[in-house]
């Protein structure tokens, strides 16, 4: 239960938190005490202030009810009336305005074929106009013909008579005519004639030509090859006569330069002559230095030898220590020493060559 409220309104501030766990909601909104103080308010002024919150008096509103229900069913009744008299007068309105639009498109389509009827008959009135108009210019070009008929038949009799006087003059030049032609014919006939001698006459100058030209030409090739032939014979002589100067200098150029290479012989020879005694002077020196190196290559083998075989049969290690480090220091003979130090002897006339 709430407290009762004060005589000044509202209540304390902690009766009326904002929270729904403490009044609930109804419907999306959350219960306060100032939705509850209304609803209170509301209740007291229909009910009573000694009417309990907690039942529902159904009599009384039951009464209540029928009371505003009483009151109201004159205003159905009235309401009812009114949607009847607008109903038809919607009704009549609607049928009016039908019959309106028929008669305006009724009006409309006898304007339409009275403005068809009207052009209709300017069409008749122009195309009456445009026929008076033709007939009219008909009858001005039928006036027109006649009078040009008129001057054409003026003008043909009086062609007719210009082409009789033409006709004759035309006669009249025929007959010159004819006597021209009859003198021209008579004219060619005389210059075809004439045409003709000459013409034979030419033929007899050309071949006459002809003959000339064949007999110049004849002349001509004789001359020409004769000339030709004395020129060749020349040309022939001349180079007989270079040919043979031109071998005897090849020859002379040639004795010249066997007799210079024969000289040049002859001086290289003699002066290759000490270089061979020279080379043979060598060779016999490298010949006995070659045998004095072999005689101590073998000489150098046989101490060799001997060192080796006084090293195997001496027991003392002091005179073999020592006759080892002399076999090392003593050099090694070159097998192969006797082969390159032979001397090869060579002629001289090998180097010579």
């Amino acid at each position: 239960m709430l407290p009762p409220l004060p005589s000044r309104g509202g209540r304390p501030t902690p009766y009326c938190p904002a929270d729904p766990q403490r009044y609930g909601n109804w419907g999306a909104k959350t219960i306060t005490c100032a939705m509850l103080d209304e609803h209170r308010e509301i209740w007291v002024q229909v009910y009573g202030p000694d009417q309990p919150m907690t039942q529902l008096d159904v009599h009384a509103l039951d009464e209540r009810m029928s009371a505003v229900l009483a009151v109201l069913d004159p205003v159905r009744t009235e309401v009812a009336a009114l949607q009847q008299h607008a109903t038809g007068e919607l009704s009549s309105a609607l049928d009016s305005r039908d019959t309106a639009d028929a008669e305006r498109r009724q009006a409309e389509k006898a304007a339409r074929a009275a403005e068809a009827e009207r052009d209709r008959a300017v069409a008749d009135a122009e195309r009456a106009r445009a026929e008076v108009e033709a007939a009219r210019g008909e009858q001005a070009a039928a006036a027109q013909q006649a009078e040009q008929a008129l001057a054409d038949r003026d003008q043909a009799l009086s062609e007719r008579r210009a082409a009789q006087e033409e006709a004759e003059a035309a006669r009249t030049d025929r007959q010159h005519a004819l006597d021209r032609v009859s003198a021209a014919h008579e004219r060619i006939t005389g210059l075809q004639s004439a045409l003709a001698e000459e013409r034979a006459t030419a033929l007899e100058r050309l071949d006459e030509l002809r003959r000339q030209e064949e007999q110049a030409r004849q002349s001509l090739r004789a001359a020409l090859t004769e000339e030709h032939e004395q020129r060749l014979r020349e040309q022939s002589q001349d180079f007989t006569q270079r040919l043979r100067d031109l071998q005897r200098a090849a020859d002379e150029r040639v004795a010249e330069l066997t007799e210079q290479l024969t000289s040049s012989t002859r001086g290289y020879a003699e002066s290759l002559a000490p270089l061979h005694e020279e080379i043979g002077t060598l060779r016999r020196d490298l010949a006995a230095r070659t045998a004095a190196a072999t005689d101590a290559h073998r000489r150098l083998d046989a101490l060799r030898d001997s060192l080796g075989h006084a090293l195997d049969a001496t027991g003392d290690d002091e005179v073999r220590q020592r006759l080892r480090g002399i076999l090392e220091r003593l050099p090694v003979a070159d097998a192969h020493a006797d082969d390159h130090a032979q001397p090869q002897d060579a002629s001289p006339s090998d180097d010579a060559s």
